[in-house]
């Protein structure tokens, strides 16, 4: 019976080490893949373009608001979380697939091209919000 224990722990500790090395290679390829579709710039530049929007709103155009917000939403705020994220939905070879399509010409035109994509879906969903709280506040 004490054999069986043994090896039975020897066989929990291989597994567990198998998959410790799975997340490792899993969260280095995350870490890749943010670095190669520079999604830390384009975060920030989304949330300075949140607040740009929330400006409008007289109640959040001061400092203490601005530096909340940026404070909730940093990119060290929210970086395990997303990675965590990554990490239990993808397959290391999908990871490795979307780091290989963002290193090519054709990904780091998306790259590129992004932040202007987001500024501007984020004026929309912002305009759309401003909208429906007047809606809101008339009703």
């Amino acid at each position: 019976m004490k054999k069986v224990i043994i090896l039975f722990a020897i066989l929990m500790a291989s597994s567990f080490s198998v998959f410790a090395e799975q997340g490792d290679e899993k969260r280095d390829l995350v870490l890749e893949m943010l670095e190669v579709t520079e999604a830390k710039k384009n975060h920030e530049l989304v949330v300075e373009s949140y607040i740009a929007n929330f400006s409008s709103n007289p109640s959040l155009n001061n400092d203490q608001f601005k530096n909340y917000f940026r404070e909730a939403m940093s990119w060290d705020a929210l970086i395990e979380p997303m990675i965590a994220i990554y990490v239990e939905s993808y397959t290391v070879e999908e990871l490795q697939a979307i780091v290989d399509f963002f290193g090519s010409p054709i990904g780091q035109s998306f790259v590129k091209k992004s932040p202007e994509v987001n500024q501007k879906a984020t004026a929309v969903i912002m305009n759309n919000i401003q909208q429906a709280m007047s809606t809101l506040q008339t009703q």
